[in-house]
This record gives C-alpha cells, structure tokens and sequence, in this order.
C-alpha cells in the first residue's frame, strides 16, 4: 500500500511539473516568453480537442536563445522517463546523458531530446498544432 502511494505521490509530483496548453482556432500555441531567464526552462503538456497529449519544454540558454523540445528521445521515448533540467544542462531521466541547453535545437536524435521547430514572434513562442502532433508518437 505505502509503495503504491509513494509512486502515486511521485508521478502527481511529476505531472504538476508541466504547464496546460492547447491550440487556439488557427491550430497555433501561443507561449510567452519574454520573462523567461538565461538558464531557465519552463515544462509544457500540450493537449487538444481529440486528447492528444504531447509533453514538451522550452528553455533559454546561457545567449539567450530559446530552445524547444519534446519530452522525449528517439531512444528512449517507450520509457516514458523524459528529461530534467540541472542548470545549463538537459538531462536525459533514463541513462543519466546530458546535453547542453544550447544545442538542443541541433541534436535530432539519440538519447537527446528531439527538438520542435517554432518561430519567435516579439516577446512570445509560436509552435502549431501540426509540429506538435508530429511529436504524438513519443507519448501515446
């Protein structure tokens, strides 16, 4: 009983970690961005009409670049085990790899995460729907 508690006390931990968003009419996420810090990374659970889920994050590096990624590996994704973030690095929950928040956005593959590709529009991120339903395989 004191197992199955904990393990549900640590996966509603986990899953308060991650931000509610769901696309607007014209299929877009909008997401602001201008408070976010060098070094910061904010987590995201995407959900639309038809209770698709996609977990992702967007962080800012150390130049103030934003980075955008699923909460998943091409490796690693049947696990479910996703990433954390440890200062200026991205941390793969699985086998412990880090990659650095600055290349996200150019690691495709492998044990890192696998990025969204998004546009930056003023102070706010914008991703669609499609880019992030293309991620739907990750997580189902």
């Amino acid at each position: 009983m004191g197992a199955v508690l904990g393990a549900e006390r640590l996966m509603s931990k986990n899953r308060n970690r991650y931000q509610r968003v769901g696309p607007d009419p014209q299929g877009r996420v909008v997401l602001p961005v201008g408070d976010l810090a060098p070094l910061e990374v904010r987590w995201f659970r995407f959900l639309n009409a038809g209770n698709q889920e996609v977990r992702f994050f967007v962080g800012r590096d150390g130049g103030g670049a934003l980075q955008v990624a699923f909460d998943a590996s091409e490796n690693d994704f049947k696990l479910k085990r996703g990433f954390r973030a440890d200062g200026a690095w991205i941390v793969n929950n699985k086998c412990e790899t880090s990659v650095r928040l600055a290349e996200i956005n150019q690691r495709p593959s492998g044990c890192a995460p696998v990025p969204i590709p998004f546009r930056a529009q003023g102070s706010d991120l914008v991703l669609t729907e499609n880019d992030l339903l293309a991620g739907w395989r990750y997580f189902r």
